[in-house]
């Protein structure tokens, strides 16, 4: 007899949506797995050895969830109760569906590459941190223009003066980086995208560049506190003669995909692409 797999349930604690959703799921799950909830992955998830983990909220969720996953192997999969949900695999009303093929085996795991960003100060480390979207260095007080080194493998490359700066993944191509005018990069693509937030010379456009160069910023100005924030969610304020390096991780997220979630369906819903004849699929 097959054993029974174990699933770790994790989410935003904070939206009652995802506790709504516990409601549902948790026992669902209890007759055909060995559950547990952990919203915040405060317990050892090795120690657990789940087989999976059900991520419950947007995509915000994902990415937090995603840096202590990664790292021990576990895969995930999202359950949207949240907004976008660029990350997830179908909305909560669909869990049923979603979850009977995982655990009976009709699913796939894909693999999106991560970043690993270090703040490099006074030859120490004031942050070391993985990140599935973005790195994004910016001011935190005042609203204005700075000026960023950009180098890639220890060559100066150019000097921005902008708003700020992000280096973001495949995956963090749809995010931050769109926002600011970046490309859409395919996301089981190994590449990193460079995208001045807007740049005050309108020749400085986003650059693509290999997943295996390092990458390194260093703000020149410290008049208004210069941050680096990694997925929008890991913060630290540089000091002056910061280096922030971005890089390839040596870990992947392992997401679990049932095929409900296609690449090219999520931007034309996500994004509302026109030009489609009507009930357009």
């Amino acid at each position: 007899m097959q054993a029974m797999k174990k699933v770790i349930i994790v989410g935003n604690r904070a939206k009652e949506a995802v506790h709504r959703a516990i409601g549902k799921i948790e026992p669902w799950l209890a007759r055909r797995a060995e559950v547990r909830v952990d919203l915040d992955l405060d317990a050892d998830v090795r120690a657990h050895g789940a087989d999976f983990a059900v991520v419950l909220g947007g995509d915000g969720s994902v990415l937090k969830a995603s840096r202590k996953l990664a790292p021990q192997g576990i895969p995930l999969v999202g359950i949207n109760v949240g907004s976008l949900g660029f990350l997830t695999e179908a909305p909560a009303d669909q869990f049923e569906g979603v979850l009977t093929d995982v655990l009976e085996g009709r699913s796939e795991l894909s693999e999106r590459m991560m970043i690993e960003c270090v703040v490099g100060r006074d030859e120490q480390e004031a942050l070391n941190t993985l990140g599935l979207n973005d790195a994004v260095l910016a001011r935190t007080a005042l609203s204005r223009i700075m000026t960023i080194d950009l180098g890639v493998n220890g060559e100066r490359v150019t000097t921005y003066r902008a708003d700020g700066l992000i280096v973001a993944t495949p995956v963090g191509s749809t995010a931050h980086s769109l926002a600011s005018g970046g490309p859409i990069v395919y996301h089981a693509l190994s590449a990193l995208i460079v995208t001045p937030i807007c740049p005050y010379t309108l020749s400085n456009r986003p650059l693509v560049l290999p997943s295996d160069w390092t990458i390194t910023l260093s703000a020149r100005e410290w008049a208004e506190a210069p941050a680096v924030t990694v997925d929008g969610q890991v913060k630290v304020e540089l000091a002056e003669g910061d280096v922030v390096r971005v890089r390839k991780a040596d870990v992947t997220l392992k997401l679990i995909q049932t095929g409900r979630n296609a690449f090219f369906k999520t931007l034309r819903t996500k994004l509302d692409w026109r030009g489609e004849p009507p009930n357009g699929t």
